[in-house]
Order: C-alpha cells, then structure tokens, then sequence
C-alpha cells in the first residue's frame, strides 16, 4: 500500500517492521488484550498444536482490535485507520524535527 501524503510526500507500506509504522489500541482494549494473552499462555493445552491454536488466536484478537497509524517521514503528519478502515489525518501545530514517533528501540537496527 502506498499512502500520499497532504505534503505531496508517499508513504509506502510493503513490508515488515518499519519506524513509521505502528498498531494503535483502544485503554478500553488493552486490558481485555493482556487478559486473552495470559489466558492462552496458561490454558493452551500441552501440545503444539494446541499452542499454535492459541498463539493464533491472539494474533486474530490483535489484528481486530488495533487501527493501523503510520507517520509521514516528511512533515510527520499522522494517518490513522478509522472504523471503515479510511485514514484520518493528524498534523502537531509544531515544525517537524524528523523523529518518529512509531519507532521502536528494540527495532532501530531492523530493516
């Protein structure tokens, strides 16, 4: 997927782990979210396929309840997934210092 920017800049989305790239989830979500995932570590059953079934199950739960967010590398704006998975943009009233804000430390050397 591609997304152009308001600032005539491209945001392209083709790949994994990118820095501007993030998965938003609701506070009313989250706990709900952590609950499920203690749930399928602690009740998962003891074989493989059960763990598959239950890691699966959380990747299902995580991608119904996260909107997808992204930030132009260009002027920072923000661009939102909304409930009918249109975009919504964000733009901070102040200059942009070229920091994303979606990057991870854990994931600064990952291309």
């Amino acid at each position: 997927m591609k997304i152009r920017c308001e600032c005539g800049g491209i945001i392209v989305d083709q790949t994994d782990s990118l820095p501007y790239k993030g998965h938003l989830i609701s506070d009313q979500d989250w706990f709900d979210f952590l609950d499920a995932i203690d749930r399928a570590i602690e009740k998962s059953g003891p074989t493989d396929k059960d763990k598959e079934r239950a890691a699966m199950s959380i990747r299902r739960l995580a991608v119904h309840l996260t909107k997808l967010i992204y930030q132009c590398t260009n002027c920072g704006r923000l661009y939102v997934t909304n409930e009918e998975e249109e975009l919504e943009t964000f733009q901070n009233l102040k200059p942009f210092e070229g920091k994303s804000i979606l990057a991870s430390d854990s994931g600064k050397n990952q291309k």
